[in-house]
């Protein structure tokens, strides 16, 4: 068994295991509620709804001398629903959405770096909607042993339709313990990032200030692996729709996104 956890009294060091790590079964869950400004007519607000889980296997294809490794993820099952669409436009994407894989590249503290989805035939924004789902709940380890109580800050780059969006997460190790025989660390996280609108899209989203988000990741020391988190986000929007020239210029979101793995 590989052990990536080195402790020294109270210091703990976190590290991904980018060696040898068998094939691992991810379970992603996002919930999206959009709530728009009061509606003049009825004096109440209107709420959009959209649910999406996602099962899906995530292997090493290749470790490098360096310490990084390539990995593909397969979608293997999908499940979506929204009360915006139509049964035919979420079974259609359900359908695009199964046959998705995409690799990546991730040092032992987690930086991902070129992920890229193969042989999409799906529509662009639903695929790079799911690789910024798994890099929105991606932890950053700190590269070095840490105590508990103590907290990092780290910031990524995730790919957008606009460019990349500079994500700034800070995390603070929580606690420590032993489950089923694996050492596991529970992990605090909290996230902050603005949204910034496609200029090519029909429909342009641009946050007001910072979205932010709170969260907590159980990682298995042992293993070197995720084996659970879960994230809240909150924050307000500005919906141009250009094509109905309409703006609505204050939208509030709330996305949940939930991820297991197990082997």
């Amino acid at each position: 068994m590989l052990l990536l956890c080195a402790c020294e009294g109270n210091d703990f060091v976190l590290a991904f295991n980018t060696e040898n790590v068998p094939a691992q079964t991810y379970s992603l869950e996002s919930s999206l509620n959009a709530i728009l400004p009061m509606d003049s007519v009825n004096g109440t607000p209107e709420a959009m709804n959209t649910r999406l889980f996602v099962r899906a296997t995530n292997s090493l294809l290749t470790a490098y001398d360096n310490g990084t490794a390539k990995f593909e993820m397969k979608i293997d099952s999908v499940d979506y629903k929204s009360d915006k669409r139509s049964v035919e436009e979420f079974r259609s994407m359900e359908r695009y959405m199964s046959t998705e894989h995409f690799q990546f590249k991730m040092a032992k503290d987690g930086v991902v770096s070129d992920p890229v989805m193969e042989d999409s035939i799906m529509l662009g924004a639903e695929a790079l909607d799911l690789i910024r789902l798994f890099l929105k709940i991606q932890p950053m380890l700190p590269g070095k042993a840490v105590s508990l109580g103590e907290t990092w800050e780290r910031s990524v780059e995730i790919p957008g339709n606009s460019g990349n969006t500079v994500v700034y997460k800070s995390f603070t190790l929580q606690d420590q313990y032993v489950h089923d025989g694996a050492q596991m660390a529970k992990i605090g996280m909290n996230i902050k990032y603005k949204e910034s609108g496609d200029d090519s899209s029909d429909l342009r989203m641009e946050s007001n200030g910072f979205i932010v988000g709170t969260g907590v990741i159980l990682f298995d020391m042992t293993h070197g692996v995720i084996s659970s988190a879960n994230m809240e986000l909150t924050g307000d929007l500005k919906v141009n729709d250009v094509v109905a020239n309409n703006v609505i210029p204050d939208m509030h979101v709330i996305q949940k996104i939930k991820l297991k793995g197990e082997f």
